[in-house]
């Protein structure tokens, strides 16, 4: 199987990880040239990735794309707050875009984001304006949201913000918002069948990252799902909390549908999902506006799994048992910003030792690490790295940023895994009756498919390189470094102190996988938000 992919842009979690992710399922991955993708403080080159896209339709046909078409269209996520391109312009790309399908059959999976609006004044992906006004436009933008639900706001707030903020600067703001959603409905209405024209996507996400309860953003992923609704498209689109994970769940989203399309429904993989305490599902999540049970349904419905309705653990056949390790009251964060709460201390021991229970009663689990943002529970994962028999039912991992970061990444490592052992079944099956293994009588026949699933489950009981690598990087990266290094550097993102103080997690994640990387460690970006985690020969 071969999937096309354009990431949202060049970082490690959006470039490079999902490639780990296509190679753990044994998929081939193509993808564009790293430089022509967009980066912090430069827009992709639009014309040469639309172009690659085109090619390498024709030269590989491959089965599926995964599309993050902020690239495609404006440049990047980041390009697209910043972008001052028309609507034309982008309409046009998009028209380009929507010819694609018929240079070769495939599925179409697409991404497009719901623009932001972060309550703070760092201007680093936003435009100029935002270091003076970011948290007055934020609470303006809150405002006309009630004002638009006709809720109740306090008295001259809003004039005031408006007395505060330039005439000029919202104006931008607003025309910039208006443009990128006026963009997202002409994606959804594209996804209308028009006679005997196949619809330009499969299934499509809207993505939208740092949201408060109230705002712009938040009414206008109303508007889409209420347009998704009155089309009849609710099974074809979601919009969820997330952006950087996204293509990972779309991937694992292909990858089911593949099997579904060719084995039929009773295929689909299905998951128990247990929350550690239970009140964690009704906790908020930071950067959400929403709470931690309603971003973990989202991404479950949009990754294709079949979920388990009222279950109490999990079931005989289930694939997967989900653990979601959350906070029993608030959820905490690695990062303080300034004039905010310190929530990086949180005693999670009873929380832990509900977990590991949780998972010494189950097979095959997905461990979603949401107790904190911006990283990992370090009692948690320092528990696990000294329960080898705990750690062998773990089929993936993932502890960062936020819960929607955390649940696709998570999702998609152990769906990745999945579908590669359905490759090995299906191999080993196949070499057998070349060879003649499998006899005509009923006894023979028996006594070869128990040999061939002994085979497959030696195999699979061992995870392949890639899917170590997976599990080593999520380790590595939202433990180790986002919990335990990245404090320690005083925000200098400097590769020297970088590697003194992440030595020894390297060792001890090595030694708790099974694995002996050559790592490398950098700073893409050059900022500590982000590591590149590297592995030489890869």
């Amino acid at each position: 199987m071969r999937i096309l992919l354009v990431p949202l842009d060049d970082r490690p979690v959006t470039y490079t990880y999902p490639q780990l992710l296509l190679k753990s399922a044994r998929v081939e991955p193509i993808l564009p040239p790293r430089n022509l993708m967009g980066s912090l403080n430069r827009g992709a080159q639009i014309e040469e990735l639309l172009s690659f896209c085109e090619n390498a339709i024709a030269k590989f046909s491959p089965d599926a794309m995964v599309l993050c078409l902020d690239s495609l269209l404006y440049g990047g996520l980041i390009t697209s707050r910043r972008s001052t391109e028309d609507l034309k312009t982008i309409g046009d790309r998009l028209e380009r875009i929507k010819k694609w399908r018929s240079l070769h059959p495939m599925q179409v999976y697409g991404q497009s984001s719901i623009m932001r609006i972060s309550d703070n004044y760092d201007n680093t992906e936003e435009k100029d304006y935002w270091k003076t006004y970011g948290r007055e436009l934020f609470e303006w933008s809150a405002c006309l949201h009630r004002l638009a639900r006709r809720e109740k706001m306090t008295p001259g707030l809003l004039e005031a913000l408006e007395r505060k903020i330039p005439e000029a600067i919202r104006k931008d703001y607003f025309d910039t918002r208006l443009r990128n959603f006026t963009v997202n409905q002409m994606l959804l209405r594209s996804m209308v069948s028009k006679g005997a024209n196949k619809a330009f996507l499969d299934y499509l996400v809207f993505s939208q990252d740092d949201s408060g309860t109230w705002g712009l953003n938040v009414g206008e992923k109303e508007r889409l799902e209420a347009e998704a609704k009155s089309l009849k498209l609710e099974d074809r689109v979601v919009a969820y909390a997330g952006a950087d994970e996204v293509a990972c769940t779309l991937i694992a989203r292909a990858l089911i549908d593949s099997v579904v399309k060719n084995k039929g429904e009773a295929a689909r993989p299905s998951v128990s999902v247990r929350f550690s305490p239970d009140k964690a599902a009704t906790v908020a999540s930071r950067y959400e506006g929403q709470e931690i049970g309603a971003t973990v349904a989202a991404h479950l419905q949009a990754s294709g799994l079949h979920v388990n309705r009222n279950s109490t653990g999990s079931k005989p056949g289930d694939s997967f048992t989900l653990l979601v390790h959350g906070p029993t009251e608030r959820q905490g964060d690695h990062i303080t910003l300034p004039g905010l709460p310190d929530l990086s201390q949180i005693d999670t021991n009873q929380t832990v030792k509900s977990t590991l229970e949780e998972l010494a009663a189950s097979e095959h689990c997905i461990i979603a690490d949401v107790v904190y943002a911006n990283g990992g529970d370090p009692i948690l994962v320092e528990e696990l790295l000294k329960k080898p028999d705990l750690l062998s039912k773990v089929k993936s991992y993932a502890g960062w940023n936020t819960t929607g970061n955390t649940m696709g990444s998570a999702l998609a490592l152990a769906l990745a895994g999945w579908f590669a052992e359905l490759q090995d079944s299906t191999s080993i099956s196949a070499t057998a009756k070349e060879t003649g293994e499998i006899k005509e009588n009923a006894l023979s026949r028996s006594a070869e498919n128990y040999r061939v699933a002994g085979q497959v489950a030696q195999k699979t009981s061992r995870l392949s390189e890639p899917q170590k690598q997976c599990l080593f990087t999520r380790l590595l990266d939202d433990w180790a470094y986002q919990a335990k290094v990245r404090k320690t550097l005083a925000g200098e993102p400097s590769t020297k102190l970088l590697a003194e103080q992440i030595s020894p997690f390297i060792k001890e994640i090595s030694s708790a996988v099974s694995i002996e990387p050559a790592v490398r460690l950098s700073f893409p970006w050059r900022r500590t938000f982000e590591i590149e985690i590297g592995f030489e020969g890869g």
